[in-house]
């Protein structure tokens, strides 16, 4: 009975340690891979935070440059139609003052009659023009040349007539190309006698004679005119300068005229740089970024923070527009050689501190003129996204984990469920044959006959082709030897 008892007690038993132990395989498998699979999940999205901060930094900064890029192509173009037309302007002056020139001689007028007609009549068309402050004609050019006045300009007309009325024929394409492009001044300067062509015609020198006589006229004594003489016929592009009498902001652009072989004249128009100034300053760059425009040395031509006034004394220096609050450079000449520096079609960019907040800077070569379009955006306002960005992976990132564990713990169950099944299919088995070998020991001991159902194993399991049929055959064929003893 007690040996009866003791095999009671481990009834079970190893059905309980395959189970545990099918259990326990796969606890530490899918633990170790749901461990793996989160260890994963936390390195990719930490790595994903990282490169997308990174990508999202230098997508920002690359729009930068393309924004820098169209504000400059936009500049060019204007500042290239405008070399176009002075070049047209070249070709026709040079054509006219050719030997073989057929050319019809027009009206001419002394400057001073624009605004004081006693001597001699204006142009029909003399008007004020408002946005030029004075008297104006769009059909014709006025003259001037240092020494003359009201009591003797037509006597330099009557000694000059070939030369006035050959170049009175410009006056047909000057109005040409002030009707296509807004130029403020179409001029030409001689280079013999100062002669000095002006559209629209306007008074260019003093209004009285002897105002004239003290203080004359003489183109050639310009910085204009010396700048694009020394181009010797290239197209030149003369640094920004505030006209005084029209208050406006003005860029020349011009070159030298040849004849037979020397050169005689300089051509040249005046454009005014408002419209590039505006285009310049409302650009918009997330919330508070900004762009201007410089010249090739660091000149401002175009910015947010200069004024109208700000130009009278000239254009005001990079480093001392781009400041702190307490007037100390941000912007320093080293900053300054950085950008003056780019080449034509290329980029360049880099950080500096102003009033105690990091700015990128990207800037770009316009073309024409050797300017340079910069825009600068406050570091912060770049990556204020970056921590939007950063949450938004952080809940991917959990999201994903909790799937993870989720699927471990499912997988936990159902390996829970799987191994009572494989239990069962191993033990189940073994248990019939443990029962039924208990009750025919059971029945010898007793010395009674033994029950003719206790004599067979059941026919499922014999018919298994595995190791619980080679058993279940082996124990049939150990009750048939009970079987034949008993008979």
């Amino acid at each position: 009975m007690v040996k009866s008892s003791t095999q009671t007690k481990k009834k079970g038993k190893f059905r309980t340690n395959v189970i545990l132990t099918f259990l326990v395989i796969s606890l530490v498998s899918l633990s170790a891979t749901g461990l793996i699979s989160l260890t994963f999940v936390d390195l990719i999205g930490n790595s994903t935070t990282d490169q997308s901060s990174i990508a999202l930094e230098n997508q920002i900064q690359t729009n930068m440059v393309e924004t820098a890029q169209k504000t400059a192509l936009v500049i060019n173009q204007k500042l290239a139609s405008a070399e176009g037309m002075i070049a047209a302007a070249a070709e026709e002056l040079e054509s006219l003052f050719d030997a073989g020139s057929t050319y019809e001689y027009r009206e001419v007028y002394y400057d001073l009659l624009f605004e004081d007609d006693a001597a001699a009549p204006a142009p029909a068309d003399n008007h004020y023009d408002l946005s030029y402050g004075l008297n104006v004609s769009w059909d014709y050019s006025s003259w001037y040349v240092a020494g003359t006045d009201s009591t003797d300009f037509d006597a330099y007309e009557t000694t000059n007539a070939d030369k006035l009325g050959r170049v009175s024929n410009l006056d047909y394409l000057f109005k040409a190309i002030h009707n296509q492009l807004d130029f403020r001044w179409l001029y030409v300067a001689f280079a013999d006698d100062g002669l000095f062509i002006n559209y629209p015609g306007s008074i260019l020198g003093e209004l009285t004679d002897p105002a004239r006589a003290a203080n004359p006229y003489d183109p050639r004594g310009e910085y204009w005119y010396q700048t694009i003489w020394d181009g010797e016929g290239d197209m030149v592009f003369v640094e920004p300068y505030y006209d005084e009498f029209d208050e406006v902001l003005l860029i020349s652009i011009g070159k030298v005229v040849y004849r037979n072989g020397y050169p005689f004249a300089v051509i040249s128009g005046d454009i005014t740089i408002e419209d590039i100034k505006e285009k310049v300053i409302n650009v918009e760059v997330l919330e508070s970024g900004y762009a201007f425009l410089v010249d090739s040395i660091g000149g401002v031509v175009a910015h947010p923070e200069v004024g109208a006034d700000d130009y009278i004394t000239g254009l005001p220096y990079l480093t001392d527009v781009e400041i702190n609050s307490d007037f100390t450079e941000a912007i320093t000449e080293y900053h300054v050689a950085l950008i003056t520096s780019i080449t034509p079609g290329a980029s360049g960019t880099f950080r500096y501190t102003r009033n105690g907040a990091e700015n990128i800077l990207v800037y770009t070569q316009v073309g024409k003129g050797d300017y340079i379009c910069v825009i600068s955006v406050p570091l912060d306002e770049v990556l204020e996204s970056i921590p939007l960005l950063e949450a938004r992976i952080a809940e991917q990132n959990a999201q994903a984990a909790s799937y993870i564990i989720l699927v471990t713990m499912g997988g936990i169950v159902v390996a829970g469920i799987v191994a009572v099944a494989i239990s069962n299919t191993i033990t189940r088995p073994l248990q019939y044959l443990m029962d039924l070998a208990e009750r025919n020991v059971a029945a010898r001991i007793r010395d009674q006959p033994l029950d003719a159902g206790d004599l067979q194993v059941d026919a499922t399991y014999i018919a298994q082709d595995d190791e619980i049929g080679e058993l279940a055959r082996a124990f049939q064929g150990m009750l048939d030897s009970i079987r034949e003893d008993e008979k």
